[in-house]
């Protein structure tokens, strides 16, 4: 049975992984939110993707818990996530105010998994093959979060822009 605990835990640590993402858009410049890095054999995301924007990491971050956060409550107990389809969120973080639209994304993912039920976070939901408790699931898609914003890290500091820094907490109280 999860834990209260757990997911005020969670819940605390997510909220901060939201922030810094929101620092990360704050500290890129326009010009660089669709820039590419140096490219070589190195710089890649796996076998799908070889080449991707800050733009479009926080995209993909934000568009991909959207779809979780959204569908997890409404997910059969041993149901397979399904695979996100292309959304409205990916419209406004497209032709819209970027920032503002990740934003306002964000503060709703947050408000959707801090109202999972505890009955909700017992439940098993199948994703990449592996089944998960949807308490498990939430660290994944931290875990996730957290992948893609060392990546955005690794772009900011190629393009000689000084990245937020990401162990200092605020508040400073760890979960």
């Amino acid at each position: 049975m999860a834990s209260t605990a757990e997911h005020g835990r969670f819940l605390t640590l997510f909220q901060r992984m939201v922030d810094h993402t929101d620092a990360w858009i704050a500290k890129t410049p326009p010009d660089k939110l669709d820039w590419v890095p140096i490219q070589t054999s190195a710089m890649r995301f796996g076998d799908r993707v070889s080449k991707v924007t800050i733009k479009g990491l926080i995209a993909h971050i934000v568009v991909g818990e959207n779809h979780w956060a959204e569908s997890l409550p409404e997910l059969a107990d041993g149901a397979v996530m399904p695979m996100p389809q292309y959304s409205t969120l990916q419209d406004e973080l497209a032709k819209g105010d970027f920032r503002e639209a990740a934003h306002k994304a964000q503060k709703k993912i947050i408000a959707d998994f801090a109202g999972l039920s505890a009955a909700q976070l017992d439940k098993h939901v199948v994703w990449v093959g592996r089944d998960w408790t949807v308490m498990g699931f939430l660290w994944a898609a931290y875990a996730h979060r957290a992948f893609h914003i060392g990546n955005i890290d690794i772009y900011l500091r190629q393009a000689d822009v000084v990245a937020p820094e990401f162990f200092e907490f605020n508040p400073p109280q760890m979960a």
